[in-house]
């Protein structure tokens, strides 16, 4: 009787174990089930050519370059031109700073071979040059490819895991409203060539000063992380031990963004600092990649057709310095972009039309405040012009005496949202009239600190190509259609 007592407990307990290790394994079969169902969501995304250059990096076969970085990669390399100087096939693997430079570093290593050159040429910025990742937008890029999840390292695995739900909770969604992301524009898949270069056509400079205001470039020694120096060390001793040689080169720098205050010493002190603090040669001169707005494209880091070939003739001159090779360089030095001449010219004056306050901006003008007699409006709608003149710009700051409102509606007139712009706490929607993302800067801060605002957004056209847009995709949760 014992005996029959104990076995039927056993068998419960067995029972209560199969019960609970079902219901703990659920939530992991449901999800797995959904990665499948949302598979491809992204396939057209700028992001989505981490599947390609992930698969160039694998298949090359031999010693090769390999530039490592974040989009100022991308954006500012012509890989055929410096496979041609230095007779090595070149995969260029930058991407997008928002997957993090950690993931690029993890994905590149376990494919870094003998007789390899790794060049580093993360954006100098506090958040690449950190171990900051984002693990959703991580997800996005890899876009259920089997292959970058196996790439990745064990304690990278576990963020990635965390940002799952959340991953397909938002592609489900996309599935759903029938707005599965296609951008327009530079930012799409498509835009890359074989080697992960951008091909895109960009002409000229197309940031409404020349450069971009919400992210000026600090050259100082607190943008690199000291957790963040360390993960770079360690990645480039195994690269070393592989046989690979590791350099660091310079990302291009817009001139005109860099904080004011900026002089030769900082530059040069910021130089000595990261000399001290990396463990490979930089090869390269820092003010060399201090280039002017001319040959940027619409990032302080993203250069131009010109741009990309001035920066590979100097990564080119670098290495070939380096390895010894005295043959010189057959790259042309690139003329700079001219920019369009704007509408009118003279000097825009400060003025009010009993609305809205304007500052001069360009050729144009800047909203920075609103009228004491407009204060109390509860909605606005942005004008296009002021005195025959195109508004360009919404200022930080601009709605801080509007106490209740509650709605902004923009028109493709406006090209740029500072910081801050919205930090108002009882705003509820910003109706947002223009059709591709591309065509409207925006800071990382326009709402500040407050979440309850949202983005509406005209049609599915429009909704794909803000919430997968570069400067945009930050404040996707926001977003939806009218």
């Amino acid at each position: 009787m014992e005996k029959s007592e104990k076995s039927n407990k056993k068998a419960v307990k067995a029972v209560l174990f199969v019960l609970v290790l079902l219901i703990v394994l659920a939530p992991v079969f449901a999800y797995a089930a959904a990665a499948q169902k949302v598979k491809g969501v992204y396939k057209n995304t700028f992001t989505a050519a981490l599947q390609d250059k992930y698969g160039l990096l694998r298949e090359t076969e031999g010693a090769k370059i390999v530039v490592v970085g974040g989009s100022s990669v991308c954006f500012g390399l012509v890989s055929p031109l410096l496979e041609n100087e230095m007779k090595m096939p070149v995969v260029d693997f930058g991407l997008y700073a928002t997957l993090g430079t950690r993931l690029m570093l993890d994905l590149s290593e376990k494919e870094i071979g003998k007789g390899d050159i790794v060049v580093l040429a993360p954006e100098l910025d506090s958040q690449t040059l950190s171990m900051y990742f984002n693990g959703e937008a991580c997800l996005e890029a890899f876009d259920g490819d089997p292959a970058l999840m196996n790439g990745i390292r064990r304690d990278t695995f576990n963020d990635v895991a965390g940002s799952f739900p959340g991953y397909v909770s938002k592609a489900l969604g996309f599935l759903r409203d029938g707005t599965v992301p296609d951008p327009k524009g530079v930012y799409n898949r498509r835009s890359f060539n074989e080697n992960g270069d951008i091909s895109y056509p960009r002409g000229e400079n197309v940031m409404t000063l020349g450069y971009d205001p919400n992210r000026l470039v600090d050259l100082s020694p607190a943008i690199l992380s000291d957790d963040f120096a360390d993960y770079l060390n360690e990645y480039i001793g195994k690269c070393e031990k592989k046989g690979a040689k590791v350099y660091f080169t310079f990302c291009p720098v817009n001139r005109d963004s860099l904080e004011e205050g900026t002089t030769a010493d900082t530059i040069y002190e910021f130089y000595r600092y990261l000399g001290e603090k990396i463990h490979c040669k930089i090869i390269s001169d820092i003010n060399d990649y201090i280039l002017p707005k001319e040959y940027f494209y619409d990032t302080n880091f993203h250069l131009n057709d010109r741009g990309a070939e001035l920066r590979t003739l100097l990564l080119a001159r670098d290495l070939k310095r380096e390895l010894g090779d005295n043959s010189g360089v057959a790259i042309d030095v690139p003329e700079e972009t001219e920019q369009p001449s704007g509408p009118p010219t003279g000097t825009p004056e400060k003025g009010d039309d009993g609305t809205f306050v304007y500052e001069p901006f360009g050729t144009g003008y800047e909203i920075t405040g609103v009228t004491a007699a407009a204060a109390g409006a509860k909605t606005f709608d942005i004008p296009r012009e002021f005195e025959g003149r195109r508004i360009f710009s919404i200022g930080k700051d601009a709605f801080a005496s509007c106490g209740n409102l509650e709605e902004i509606t923009l028109h493709d007139n406006i090209a740029l949202i500072r910081d801050g712009a919205f930090a108002i706490p009882t705003l509820r929607r910003v109706f947002i009239d223009v059709k591709n993302a591309d065509d409207l800067e925006a800071g990382e801060h326009i709402f500040g600190d407050y979440t309850g605002a949202e983005i509406v957004l005209n049609d599915a056209e429009s909704f794909g190509s803000f919430v997968s847009g570069y400067w945009w995709s930050i404040y996707a949760d926001r977003m939806r259609m009218r």
